[in-house]
């Protein structure tokens, strides 16, 4: 029996069958840490002289194994439970004097300790254990922030500690403070592996993966996410490049491991470490009793199948499932949603049923009283899979006009399945009768845009050719155009949307070349049109669409995109400045980046040696003004790349322009006054004026005699320009 069901055994109070696991382990001790887990839960549960038993013989055995280490440890655990007998205590002592006895650190334990012959209480043992493992070698945790480090340097003298962190950080701290802020992590703990062990988080990854999954968890309090265990994992045990193979190995493994339960979907499991050992035929035993109905209970089956199972484990869920359906059908109870789920689940994976599913989806789809199929019905069903195999269902489930039925009925078909009904059309050779639904859905691409879509494709498929009314290319290509407008406005947040307009690029720009065959003989008016459709979507309108329409337009009407020119001060992703402006910036960036972030992140340091940071104001300061100083620094790059010199540029000579000065009238007051119209970094006096500013939009672009409104604190004032004049 292997070391991992000891706890259970330990916890369940099973003390016969734990003896004898006990004993089997000893012939191979495995980790120390298993054995003090179930000391600790015999002693929990009032055991403490069978502990005392079990812990004696497992000191002797690792001592004769040369795990003198692990011993002293064995008998620190049994020490904190109160389980460690007076001859037991010497000889714990006594190991500890022959393992640490040569160490330069020795001296300094046992007097902050205490302990010797005649002390050998819990109190002394606790605490030399305690300052043994901040000593060289050791893995210790930082709480506030900077992670594990192990110890690299322990000076007895000094009583100073020096520790090298996982993120490079290397730091001196005075052990009284490391005692403080610093835990010391087992050695089998995932932090401390990763810095000692690698070799053996390595083997584990090929060999046990849900072993490492365990690890990874119990560093979350035994509660993790995919997401949280990934970040404990990758890159660090697991290359990023491998993270996809192992993780799909893991899962399995995980699956079917007693001690971890898996909860939430197959795409975004939560693992969760058990108090004890339970298989996952057990658990799904469990799940199914407490299921509230038939659709429940399937759904909980297929989560346990997405999970990745071994065939022994597949048949037994696949046994519950059927158990379940065949109850179900025999009275009668369920809805007609919930046992075609269970029909085609068993049917998918090979499991006979009593009932088929092509009775059952007629039975679903079927109204009372009606030839009418109800398509919205499928919507019932629980997942994608199930809908889109009760499609294929409907040709046997409805017979020979199968396809006239539904077709009658395809604009209230769920969006979900509505392109494998298209396909089961199409595979039957009956969906060139969708040619008439066109008139229908066009002018409504924002209620049917899946069906519009996919009449769309099966039009740019030649499957309509034959229909009398079918409608002109150029039209179906402006009433997709318009369709690819709604969708990509409309697309955040949801899903379905956004793959209608993956597919609509696809359909119009891709292999079918939709738009292509629309622009062969289209006419001035009809571009017009598509070009208008383009221009007036927002950003979210694919840009294969807009450049296929520009293109048409530049090679047959290229004056349908002939603008005005734009000034350059309105380019928005420059700024004109002076060469002194420019070098006053570069001067304030360098001394930014230069001086006061280094001088910044000193402080950080600073304030963190401090120790606990959640009470820690300096550093809650430092971290503030560090947050201030790197976004300030961003915004400055990115504003310096966008720099160009007012000097490199032709001023224009009839109207005003950065670059010049203006002098105007107040028309109210008759009093003149005059502007420098520079950059945002040439402001240095009074007279100057951004020209990215709004009050300079009452000057740029006028001409001599043009009146406009200069805003102030004091109101609007009617303006006047008089002259202009450039200072470069």
């Amino acid at each position: 029996m292997s070391d991992t069901n000891l706890l259970s055994l330990a916890r369940s109070q099973d003390l016969d069958g734990l003896q004898q696991a006990w004993q089997e382990s000893l012939q191979s001790p495995g980790e120390v840490s298993a054995y003090c887990d179930s000391l600790k839960a015999l002693c929990d549960n009032d055991a403490l002289g069978f502990a005392a038993k079990l812990g004696a013989q497992t000191v002797d055995t690792l001592v004769d194994s040369g795990r003198r280490d692990d011993a002293i440890t064995l008998c620190s655990t049994m020490m904190k439970c109160g389980a460690l007998s007076d001859s037991l205590a010497h000889r714990s002592f006594e190991l500890i004097e022959a393992e640490y006895g040569n160490e330069d650190w020795y001296p300094l334990a046992l007097e902050m300790s205490g302990i010797s012959l005649v002390n050998l209480s819990s109190d002394a043992f606790e605490k030399f254990d305690r300052v043994r493992h901040y000593t060289k070698g050791n893995v210790l945790y930082h709480r506030a922030g900077w992670g594990e480090g192990i110890i690299e340097r322990f000076d007895t003298g000094s009583r100073e500690l020096t520790v090298r962190f996982a993120n490079g950080r290397t730091q001196e701290f005075p052990l009284s403070s490391a005692l403080d802020s610093l835990r010391p992590l087992p050695a089998d703990d995932l932090r401390a592996m990763r810095l000692r062990s690698p070799d053996e988080l390595e083997r584990m990854a090929k060999e046990e993966p849900a072993v490492l999954i365990r690890k990874a968890l119990s560093v979350y309090r035994g509660e993790a996410n995919s997401t949280q265990i990934k970040s404990e994992l990758s890159p660090s045990v697991i290359p990023q490049k491998k993270w996809a193979s192992f993780w799909k190995r893991a899962k399995t493994a995980a699956a079917n491991d007693p001690w971890l339960e898996i909860t939430g979907s197959s795409t975004r499991p939560t693992f969760t470490l058990r108090k004890r050992p339970l298989s996952l035929v057990e658990e799904a035993e469990r799940s199914l009793t407490h299921a509230g109905d038939l659709g429940e209970a399937i759904a909980t089956c297929r989560d346990y199948i997405a999970r990745g199972l071994d065939a022994t484990a597949l048949q037994v869920i696949l046994g519950l499932a059927s158990n379940r359906v065949d109850q179900a059908i025999e009275k009668g109870n369920e809805s007609h949603a919930n046992l075609l789920d269970g029909i085609v689940f068993l049917e998918q994976h090979g499991t006979p049923v009593s009932k088929s599913a092509a009775e059952e989806t007629r039975a679903l789809l079927s109204k009372e009283g009606s030839d009418e199929v109800n398509l919205r019905a499928l919507d019932e069903l629980t997942t994608q899979k199930s809908k889109e195999h009760a499609v294929t269902l409907l040709p046997k489930a409805f017979g020979d006009d199968w396809a006239d039925r539904c077709i009658a009925a395809i604009m209230d078909c769920p969006a979900s399945v509505l392109e494998a009904l298209v396909d089961e059309l199409h595979e039957h050779k009956q969906a060139s009768k969708l040619a008439p639904v066109w008139d229908k859905v066009a002018p409504y691409p924002r209620r049917h845009p899946m069906l519009l879509f996919q009449l769309g494709r099966l039009y740019a498929e030649g499957l309509f050719d034959e229909y009398e009314n079918r409608p002109e290319i150029i039209t179906v290509g402006r009433v997709l155009m318009t369709l690819t407008r709604v969708v990509s406005a409309e697309r955040k947040g949801d899903s379905l949307k956004n793959r209608i307009r993956t597919r609509l690029t696809s359909l119009l720009t891709g292999r079918r070349a939709l738009l292509s065959r629309c622009f062969d003989n289209i006419d001035r008016d009809n571009l017009a049109a598509y070009l208008q459709i383009a221009e007036r979507a927002g950003d979210d309108f694919p840009q294969e669409v807009m450049d296929a329409v520009l293109r048409a337009v530049a090679d047959k009407f290229p004056d349908l995109t002939r603008a005005p020119e734009t000034p350059f001060w309105e380019e928005k992703n420059s700024i004109y400045v002076t060469s002194a402006g420019l070098a006053r910036q570069k001067e304030d960036y360098r001394v930014l980046v230069d001086e006061k972030i280094p001088a910044n992140s000193k402080a950080i340091g600073n304030a963190a040696s401090l120790g606990d940071l959640s009470e820690n104001s300096e550093w809650e300061a430092a971290m503030e003004e560090q947050r201030n100083l790197t976004g300030r620094a961003q915004e400055m790059d990115r504003e310096l790349r966008m720099a160009k010199r007012l000097d490199d540029v032709e001023l224009p000579t009839d109207v005003v322009s950065p670059g010049m000065r203006v002098s105007f009238t107040y028309l109210e007051s008759g009093e003149k006054a005059s502007y420098r119209l520079l950059g945002p970094w040439d402001c240095t006096s009074e007279d100057i004026i951004n020209y990215r500013a709004p009050i300079a939009a009452a000057f740029l672009g006028r001409r001599v005699g043009d009146e406009s409104t200069l805003p102030g604190t004091g109101g609007d004032r009617d303006i006047r320009i008089d002259s202009f004049e450039s200072i470069l």
